[in-house]
């Protein structure tokens, strides 16, 4: 009897597994506007759930217009009866919360709950001079938007908060350096590097900003500058991380403990590989570094791009010959999965 109770436990086990794998997770969105009111800094967020609902009311949001691909999702579902992970996703100078949405697409397939911010002021339809530069700034916001969401008591309830993740492109790559516990010092802005470290997206205005001397941006930088780490992130995965010259010495990285892969294109000539992804690896005691082939440049971690893309924004949406973007982006899937499958286990495991 035993032995027919196991062997019928063994069936009904493999054929789980089975429905699980020919049913994978499909992904449900959700949209809200949180308020930092103490900053008065209004952040849209964008929540990304594994579901089990029917796909029958899943949405990509395609438009003859659109410059990248979009992904399917289904508005405001069910969100699985399971407590999953958490991941908080930063995106690049100028983009947007649904820049990196073959990212997370992958990572909520694989059992994670994603959240994706629109930092305020440095984002494609906000764009303010200061924010540009007050890099700092944008780990609070990640701070206030990872507090609101544990508080929320429809997904709260479905996150581990003892398996928090961070995960970043370009400016969102330093980003989590930052929540980290890396220290910037921008100390360099004084001296003609800025010159190469001021971004293409960074917008134009009639108003004259000394980027160095702004009493702004000072003060911002003397406030937050000690308060950008989160202990309750537990592991960070940063794609072509900017801001490296803001980084010179391991003091300004001795308050990393948690693990960081770093992973990046050799022909990156927006955050050129030797004074950043190369440069955090080497202070960073914590860090791992994958460097892509020779080709692979700065925007290869941007969604792909339509036909559309390619034809208005050739810079951001055609890489170099012999690199295929949607490779890349299963590659680098595949790195974050096994890393963060790595540094986020169970508590009960």
């Amino acid at each position: 009897m035993k032995l027919t109770i196991v062997a019928l436990s063994t069936v009904l086990l493999l054929l789980s597994c089975g429905q699980r794998n020919e049913n994978p997770f499909r992904i449900g969105q959700k949209s809200v506007l949180l308020v930092d009111e103490s900053r008065d800094r209004p952040l849209h967020t964008e929540i990304w759930y594994p579901t089990l609902d029917s796909s029958e009311n899943k949405t990509s949001s395609k438009k003859q217009k659109d410059i990248f691909k979009t992904i399917e999702t289904i508005p405001n579902a069910t969100i699985a009866n399971e407590t999953f992970p958490l991941l908080l996703v930063s995106h690049g100078t100028g983009g947007n919360r649904f820049s990196l949405t073959w990212f997370i697409e992958q990572m909520v397939k694989a059992g994670y709950i994603v959240v994706s911010l629109d930092h305020y002021g440095n984002s494609t339809f906000n764009k303010i001079p200061r924010e540009f530069v007050k890099w700092w700034e944008r780990a609070i916001d990640v701070q206030f938007v990872l507090t609101q969401v544990l508080n929320d008591k429809t997904i709260g309830k479905h996150i581990d908060p003892s398996r928090i993740g961070g995960a970043g492109f370009s400016l969102g790559g330093y980003t989590n350096i930052a929540l980290a516990g890396g220290y910037v010092d921008r100390s360099f802005m004084s001296n003609n590097a800025v010159k190469k470290e001021l971004p293409p997206e960074f917008p134009k205005s009639d108003e004259v900003i000394d980027l160095v001397n702004d009493s702004l941006i000072i003060s911002s930088y003397n406030r937050y500058k000690a308060m950008v780490k989160d202990n309750r992130i537990k592991a960070f995965f940063t794609m072509a991380p900017a801001v490296g010259l803001g980084f010179h010495s391991k003091n300004q990285t001795d308050n990393i403990t948690a693990p960081i892969f770093i992973v990046a294109g050799r022909e990156d000539s927006n955050t050129p590989i030797k004074q950043n992804a190369e440069n955090y690896h080497d202070l960073i005691e914590t860090s791992e570094l994958h460097v892509l082939n020779d080709n692979v440049g700065h925007y290869v971690f941007l969604n792909e791009a339509t036909a559309f893309g390619k034809e208005v924004a050739p810079e951001i949406t055609v890489d170099n010959e012999g690199v295929d973007r949607k490779q890349i982006h299963q590659t680098v899937s595949k790195m974050a999965i096994n890393f963060f499958n790595k540094h986020l286990r169970s508590s009960s495991k």
